[in-house]
């Protein structure tokens, strides 16, 4: 089971960079659908296998958006030190022209 949930948990982060929120909230609902139904059918309850159910579901959300939050984070940082650049380079060209 903790192996279930580490993998859960990396792919949601990866599909927070990648994919829309509709369309993992999809993914993620399948996904404790399933892993519910394979611990009901190891022999639990079915309380315990929609716990189960429920618990991967929350994971691979707050997981999802970690993953979302961090690739905006990059994001956006990537393109202020581009936008930084940018200017730099514009600033030192335009101080060397002579003028008049």
């Amino acid at each position: 089971m903790l192996i279930t949930a580490l993998v859960a948990t990396v792919i949601s982060i990866a599909a927070g960079a990648a994919i829309r929120a509709w369309a993992f909230a999809i993914f993620a609902f399948l996904v404790a659908i399933g892993f519910g139904s394979v611990a009901f059918a190891d022999g639990s309850s079915v309380i315990v296998g929609t716990l189960s159910g429920v618990a991967i579901l929350a994971l691979m959300e707050i997981a999802y958006l970690a993953g979302a939050f961090l690739s905006g984070l990059l994001r956006r940082s990537a393109r202020l030190r581009e936008n930084n650049s940018v200017a730099d380079s514009v600033a030192t060209t335009t101080t060397e022209r002579p003028q008049g």
